[in-house]
């Protein structure tokens, strides 16, 4: 068997195949520090914690945090609303970006930028007093850096905000938006997927917005054609879903292949 190379983190990334220049996210709606683990050493460049849609209480949120430390895995967090006392929460978990669902327009983009900054540049209170444990440093260190070193990420869900984006994108301290293709489609009407001309156009004409204010671009991806799809546009970052969907999809496939295997025999 091959040793591994005495830099862990370049072994770990070589688990994960990617596309050249595209980093790689995924999403955990489970509350598990241990399914974390697994997935922060399998090469991931972020990891989303999930506390829209997932049962993710801010206590283990923390722990799914310390369980990424000491691998190449960035944490992030979905908040489950533009609230002030949640951003202050998974901030001091030590996440490095919170992502916003449904911003919809420039002022709640600003009321955002303004929960996760410690004054003047906003309004967070301050007290890492465990959040030095996660950043490996002291609480005054943290504070001097945090304000430059996380980031605030709009969901970009609802047409408001596909016809707003300019404004939105132009907040001072607003770190990116994604185009959530899913909601987008429900509020455009749609009910079964983004597979539509309205909705791919949209898609298209934020990540063109958002790639003209030399932002990163982040995009969904749950199928490999989406992925293709994505990454013509010229995305910076491919979200590759939720852990649900790869579970479930890992286990049929292990299961229709031992099938085949088994009726060639």
């Amino acid at each position: 068997m091959q040793n591994s190379p005495s830099n862990p983190s370049a072994y770990l990334g070589q688990l994960l195949k990617k596309p050249g220049g595209v980093k790689i996210g995924v999403g955990v709606t489970s509350p598990s520090p241990e399914l974390v683990q697994m997935l922060a050493n399998s090469g991931f460049d972020y990891i989303l914690i999930d506390m829209e849609h997932g049962p993710i209480s801010i206590e283990t949120a923390y722990r799914m945090i310390t369980a990424m430390i000491g691998t190449p895995a960035q944490p992030w967090i979905r908040v489950s609303h533009n609230d002030p006392a949640q951003f202050k929460l998974a901030l001091d978990a030590g996440a490095k970006n919170i992502v916003v669902p449904m911003i919809t327009s420039r002022e709640e983009a600003q009321r955002a930028v303004s929960y996760a900054k410690y004054p003047p540049q906003g309004v967070r209170g301050w007290g890492p007093f465990r959040t030095q444990y996660q950043w490996q440093t002291n609480m005054l260190d943290y504070a001097k850096r945090a304000n430059a070193e996380t980031g605030v990420i709009a969901l970009i869900e609802h047409p408001d905000a596909v016809r707003d984006i300019d404004a939105i994108l132009d907040v001072d301290g607003l770190a990116g938006a994604i185009p959530a293709p899913f909601d987008l489609s429900v509020n455009m009407g749609f009910n079964d997927g983004p597979n539509h001309d309205k909705v791919r156009h949209a898609i298209e004409f934020v990540i063109s917005r958002i790639k003209a204010k030399g932002m990163e671009v982040t995009s969904f991806a749950v199928t490999p054609a989406q992925a293709v799809e994505a990454m013509r546009l010229g995305v910076n970052n491919l979200f590759l879903g939720f852990d649900p969907m790869y579970i479930q999809a890992s286990l049929q496939l292990f299961l229709s292949t031992v099938s085949d295997l088994n009726i060639a025999r």
